[in-house]
């Protein structure tokens, strides 16, 4: 039987990959220039940051209870790509390149 951290740490890396997912839509699609496709993506990137950042914290308690340490450590790790990945769209795919 799998753990409440490790299912918890599934559901973030799923919820994450959503949201990386949807910073690189966004960025390719600002790159190519495709103007209402970028406004989609970005839309439902700023509205989906929440989501995953409460699985964070959810994931990130529930290891640290569980004392699993490389749980901890993937989390934050997951956390780091997250955070970049957001800092960068907001501050550089944001703006409209044409």
């Amino acid at each position: 039987m799998k753990s409440a951290a490790k299912i918890a740490t599934i559901v973030t890396y799923v919820l994450s990959t959503i949201l990386w997912i949807l910073a690189t839509l966004t960025y390719v699609f600002n790159v190519l220039g495709l103007w209402a496709p970028w406004h989609l993506a970005g839309f439902g990137f700023v509205f989906f940051i929440p989501i995953p950042l409460i699985s964070w914290f959810v994931s990130f308690i529930k290891s640290c209870r569980e004392g699993e340490g490389k749980l901890i450590f993937s989390n934050i790790f997951c956390a780091i790509i997250s955070v970049a990945l957001t800092l960068f769209t907001v501050n550089v795919s944001a703006g409209w390149f044409w």
